[in-house]
Parts: structure tokens; sequence; C-alpha cells
């Protein structure tokens, strides 16, 4: 081969080599978020539900949750009032996404085909909200910035078969996207803008609700944890 056309492969060689160390690299900018600022183990048998992230944002356990040791068990009762149903953690920054990065986890069992597991805030607030849902079955993230734009995506298998899933949902500036028992599923791209509100942490279904107008959508089934990341 001649001389001028091994350093022509050459250089062609590099410009790949630089392509996909820049794609590399952008992928890299866009990493999930790792930071964890909120984690509930749910296996306590009295007493708040305690952060085992260090920050001490314990939640307060609603009367009618049931606690085994290991997890947490929300009632399939709909009475009110919701708090009885829910564990709540008071209003914290750390927990609104803003406009970054940020991922909420959460482990579960349930047969209930829709209910919300775990949000801050709801489709009115002020500042927008975010919301781990199941849907006709579905798991689905959510994120609604304070300028109405919002993003969402639905797992593409069911979650509603009384077995334990491990669901996590993926903001970043750009898109959403949610993993099922460690396989991502799906992703939707564009901005839900800033998500920022005052609203309580609330999980096992909606802390603000006033059926028929506003229905509280409870969880029953089985919590195992909750971890928030930024």
């Amino acid at each position: 081969m001649h001389h001028h056309v091994k350093r022509a492969l050459i250089s062609v060689g590099l410009a790949l080599c630089t392509v996909v160390v820049a794609l590399a690299t952008a992928g890299g900018a866009s990493a999930a978020a790792t930071t964890t600022v909120g984690l509930w183990n749910f296996n306590e048998q009295s007493g708040p539900a305690i952060d085992s992230a260090g920050s001490q944002q314990n939640g307060t356990v609603g009367r009618l949750v049931q606690r085994t040791g290991s997890v947490y068990r929300f009632p399939t009762s709909t009475s009110l009032p919701a708090a009885d149903h829910l564990v709540i953690v008071a209003n914290n920054a750390q927990f609104n996404p803003g406009s970054g990065q940020f991922a909420v986890t959460v482990r579960f069992k349930t047969t209930r085909a829709n209910s919300n597991v775990v949000q801050k805030g709801q489709a009115t607030t002020t500042g927008g909200y975010w919301k781990v849902e199941i849907h006709n079955g579905q798991a689905t993230c959510l994120f609604k910035g304070g300028s109405g734009q919002q993003r969402s995506v639905l797992s593409t298998s069911r979650v509603d078969n009384g077995v334990f899933h491990t669901v996590r949902c993926d903001r970043s500036s750009s898109a959403v996207s949610i993993t099922v028992d460690g396989a991502k599923q799906r992703t939707i791209t564009g901005a839900s803008g800033n998500v920022a509100n005052s609203f309580e942490l609330a999980i096992g279904g909606k802390s603000r609700c006033n059926p028929p107008n506003v229905g509280c959508d409870f969880f029953a089934g089985d919590i195992d944890y909750v971890r928030i990341q930024r």
C-alpha cells in the first residue's frame, strides 16, 4: 500500500475516534442524576418513615398504613381523610426537579390498575408538579413545569400483576425516560420546564383531594422504598 494511502486511512481513523469521543462526552454530559437527596426504606415498625439519605426529611405515616418491618402496606380503602392512607414528607426544595437532572425510583407491588404512587404537587399546582403513576396497569412518569410545559412517558409492560417492580423516572432538561426492573423502556424528548412547588411529598396517593372534584387516586399494595436523586 502506498504511503499516502496509509496516511489518508490513518487520518480517517483519527477523525472517527474524535467523533466517538465527542459522542461519549456528550452522553456523559447528560448522565442521569446520581446524588441521593431522599431515601425512605420503609423498614420501620413504628414512628416516622426515616429518611436514610441523611437529610432527616422523615415522613409522617398514615394510620391505615401497615408495616411489616420490610415494606409499608397501603390499604385498599378509599375512605377520607387522605392523610390516613399516605406517607407525607414536608416540603423541601431538594425534592423539586427545577430545570435540571432529577430521578425518582420506587419499588412496589400492586394489583390496582390506576393509582398515584408518589408525587410532589398536583395538576393545578403553582410551579408545576411531578408524579409516578399507574395508568391502566402501566407505570407513568410525568413532569410538568410551572409554565405549563409537560412531558410524560408510559412503560411498555404492565406493573399491576401483584409482583414487585422497580420503576425509575429520569428527567433532564430535554427528556423524560422510564426504566422498569433495570431495563429502560421509553424516552420522550422535549423540555418539561422548571418544576418547583411548595407542596409536600406524598407517597400513596394525592395529599390534597376532595372527591368527586379531585380524586385521591390512592395506591393499594406494598411499597419497599422510594429514592429521590439529583
